[in-house]
């Protein structure tokens, strides 16, 4: 099972592009639906370099989430040249209409990347898909080279510190996850969150490792002094390996959101 099987069958030809010339930000690559480029900073004293994909989509394009649903594309990267250390994205949105809904981003949107190990040139290579009555599977090699950079372009400092701030904050006392329950037919995630009254409905939705694909939560219901929701689970190997990494929380409610690591009973 892939992720993102029932969401080929409807893709036009996968387009590849060629990668971009080597230094602290590659240039952008032209796509119908958007373009993106890598921002990468100098190395820090621990040796990990501060990155970011930008995604510059045009009006009306849409693209994934890392756990879009069964109607989605999640993003796929890999690096040469360095260790991706990690991959983080803000609080998405529920896109789509009742019969095909999906979880992802319909602006512009930069997703922070870490790069570690720094062996020479860093390429990435980036699989997205950008929607719109159409999905496009897009593929590009995006090059750039920190070690050619003593200091950081302000500019290119500023994007990917804007980037950052963008990022869900880790639980709050108000705001955090409190359990996870499998239904006994392993179809449904029930979740149990605090959150603030006031901030109108929360907007809930849940990720974990590769091996685990869930879909759009249902709406949030208050249950004594919490928040309860229903996440279908789309697929889940018989057996949950913890180990495998943590499936995590992402809460949004008015203003606020938050994302954390969600303790499954």
């Amino acid at each position: 099972m892939t992720r993102f099987r029932t969401a080929l069958a409807a893709l036009v030809p996968l387009l590849l592009l060629p990668p971009a010339a080597l230094a602290a930000a590659s240039a952008w690559v032209a796509t119908p639906g958007g373009d993106v480029r890598l921002v990468a900073l100098p190395a820090d004293a621990s040796g990990r370099v501060r990155a970011m994909l930008d995604i510059r989509l045009h009006d009306g394009w849409k693209t994934y989430w890392r756990d879009p649903g069964g109607a989605g594309i999640p993003p796929a990267l890999t690096a040469t040249g360095a260790r991706l250390e990690a991959v983080r994205f803000p609080v998405p949105k529920r896109l789509g209409d009742a019969e095909l809904h999906y979880v992802g981003y319909d602006a512009p949107v930069a997703l922070p990347l870490t790069l570690t190990d720094v062996s020479g040139p860093v390429t990435l290579s980036v699989f997205l898909g950008v929607c719109k009555e159409i999905c496009i599977p897009v593929q590009a090699e995006l090059g750039v080279d920190p070690r050619q950079e003593a200091f950081a372009n302000p500019l290119e400092e500023t994007a990917i510190a804007a980037a950052e701030a963008k990022l869900p904050p880790a639980a709050a006392e108000d705001l955090a996850p409190l359990s996870g329950r499998w239904s006994a037919d392993g179809k449904t995630l029930t979740v149990r969150f605090r959150a603030p009254e006031g901030g109108g409905p929360p907007e809930v939705y849940v990720s974990g490792p590769d091996d685990i694909q869930f879909g759009p939560a249902g709406a949030a219901r208050r249950d004594g002094e919490a928040y309860v929701a229903d996440v279908p689970v789309l697929y889940r190997p018989k057996a949950f390996d913890a180990a495998a990494g943590p499936v995590l929380l992402a809460v949004r409610i008015g203003t606020r959101t938050m994302e954390a690591p969600l303790a499954i009973e």
